[in-house]
């Protein structure tokens, strides 16, 4: 399925008590003052467009200003209905997109005092109402903090409750004179004792049910928000779990994945070219290396003049680190440490430099970046540099029919049987592998573009349009993507006019087909219906990339798009698994 949100902006933000709809406090980070002016720069710009009502034209500073609104003025209880029909994720996009089709088709709706949903319309499987009838709609990007400030309301509306009900009735102040009354007062006393009996039996309950079995889940969820390493949506704890077992990092304890890499020479040689060519940059500096691995990162910044390297890991491949960094005679300048960065402490309060090897398959799976972020939130001096600095994702059209034999039309006849079932996983699932060149037969297009000194958690998972020409006559069988990265002396963006072209003082390395091969590969989305097109036929659409609703480290993809200048629009969903 696709839509045009941005699912980071499912992250909780915490409310003023009160009311699901009462705009959000604020408090100045206790690590760095001036931080404030970039949490505000955040909410600010957290929206492209101005929060509108679901029903009459008026506009608002918050979302949940809007939705007050829409409950008070238009009797629409937007997490009422949510709660009491059970809707999901989903079907609050498509409830939300349902409502503004309406009100272009019955404008009347804009003074509506009523507006009733009893779960039973057709539109709830509707998948068209999936994409945006207003571009840009803020309250399809924040509905779901109502959920997480609302269940903050609720939580303490119960501890008063509770209050209430604990609180003993002064049973001296009665004073019976008959003995009727007598006997009323003696059960109501006894039948008070046996409601607090029961009360605190109840109490005794819930704490052991949380301390046994909720209070892990619910700790490991709140954690990861809090840590904003995984800013996903909260429809429901147990559909973000964290790594089981902490796989993810302990995958990363075995030599291999780090042979692997350190043999990919376009990887591993930007990186040390960047160090070795700058030395006046790292001189007397303070590094920090994010997911140091070997420690490789580490050894280049110490090489090339830092005063002080921080190695951080979370796996136990800060064993073997450790030992490499002794045996090279860096044990003074570089520091290793296991833990996450979201938990650490470091013994200082800011470094000059953030180096990490973060980058997954299409850029972004492994959601390593959002812990990139947190570090530089957490220690990057003013002025500091990220390296990279800048990476951005491009896609082309491929016309690859042995692609899609191979993968796809080879299930038609195996060893003379059919096998239809199998066809349908293969179409969407993303696949990763290295892109023949000459089958790239469109322009390049930009579907992300990521400033890495300014880019905030939120903005990882995004909804961008694209448009790609094709250049020559063919099939269009898939569209392929890849990434681009930057390392600057000083940080600064990189134009989207300057592509590929190496730059005096900027180190670049692409994963492109056109390019030296790396481990990244690239990653192909096989198209169910292949496309014949012609020299100068434009194909766009809008691309949809976020983390996977199961596995937060996988990515879910959407691709909707339309040929030429026909109105017929095609969406296919895929997945970058691991």
């Amino acid at each position: 399925m696709a839509y045009n949100l941005n699912a980071a902006n499912w992250r909780g933000i915490p409310r003023a008590t009160g009311s699901a709809y009462a705009p959000s406090d604020y408090t100045a980070s206790e690590i760095d003052p001036q931080e404030e002016t970039w949490d505000e720069w955040e909410r600010e710009s957290q929206y492209d467009s101005d929060p509108k009502c679901l029903f009459c034209p008026d506009v608002f500073d918050l979302p949940e200003d809007a939705f007050h609104h829409c409950k008070e003025v238009h009797g629409f209880d937007f997490l009422a209905v949510k709660r009491s029909l059970g809707l999901d994720f989903y079907k609050c996009i498509r409830m939300i997109n349902y409502i503004r089709k309406q009100v272009v088709l019955k404008p009347d709706l804009a003074s509506t005092k009523e507006f009733t949903l009893t779960g039973q319309e057709e539109f709830w499987e509707d998948d068209e109402l999936l994409q945006p009838v207003m571009e840009d709609d803020a309250l399809l990007f924040a509905f779901e903090e109502l959920e997480i400030a609302d269940d903050d309301q609720l939580e303490e509306e119960e501890e008063q409750h509770k209050a209430l009900t604990q609180r003993k009735f002064d049973f001296s102040t009665i004073k019976p004179t008959t003995e009727l009354e007598n006997q009323l007062l003696q059960m109501l006393k006894n039948s008070s004792e046996r409601s607090s009996q029961l009360q605190e039996q109840f109490e005794e309950y819930k704490k052991m049910v949380k301390s046994t079995f909720l209070a892990n889940i619910i700790d490991d969820t709140r954690s990861e928000r809090s840590m904003s390493v995984m800013s996903v949506r909260t429809d429901n704890t147990q559909k973000f779990k964290d790594d089981p077992g902490n796989y993810y990092f302990e995958s990363y304890a075995h030599n291999e994945i780090h042979e692997q890499m350190l043999k990919d020479k376009a990887r591993t040689e930007a990186y040390r070219d960047f160090m070795y060519e700058n030395k006046d940059v790292f001189k007397d500096k303070i590094v920090l290396d994010v997911g140091c691995g070997t420690g490789i990162l580490s050894m280049f910044a110490a090489k090339s003049g830092a005063k002080k390297v921080f190695a951080v890991d979370n796996s136990n491949i800060v064993e073997k680190a450790q030992a490499n960094v002794k045996e090279n005679g860096f044990d003074q300048i570089i520091t290793v440490i296991r833990g996450k960065v979201e938990e650490i402490q470091l013994p200082v309060s800011r470094v000059d430099i953030i180096v990490s090897e973060w980058m997954g398959y299409f850029l972004l799976f492994e959601a390593m970046l959002d812990s990139v972020l947190v570090a530089r939130n957490r220690w990057l001096a003013p002025n500091g540099i990220m390296a990279p600095s800048h990476t951005r994702i491009l896609m082309a059209a491929l016309d690859d029919e042995d692609l899609k034999n191979d993968r796809y039309n080879f299930w038609d006849d195996v060893y003379g049987f059919k096998m239809s079932a199998m066809k349908q996983p293969v179409l969407n699932e993303a696949i990763v592998d290295f892109i023949k060149p000459h089958t790239v037969i469109s322009t390049t297009a930009t579907l992300k573009d990521l400033y890495l000194q300014q880019i905030v958690t939120k903005q990882l998972d995004f909804s961008n349009k694209f448009e790609i020409e094709i250049t020559r006559d063919g099939t269009v069988y898939a569209f392929g993507g890849w990434f681009d990265t930057w390392f600057t002396r000083d940080g600064h963006p990189i134009p989207l006019s300057q592509q590929a072209q190496k730059v005096q003082g900027e180190t670049f390395l692409t994963t492109s087909p056109f390019g030296e091969d790396t481990h990244w590969k690239q990653t192909t989305f096989v198209l169910q219906k292949p496309i014949e097109v012609k020299r100068g036929t434009k194909i766009h659409g809008v691309f949809t990339c976020h983390k996977g609703i199961e596995n937060i480290r996988e990515l879910e993809c959407s691709i909707q798009y339309s040929v030429g200048e026909s109105t017929d629009v095609t969406i296919q969903n895929f997945t970058l698994r691991s």
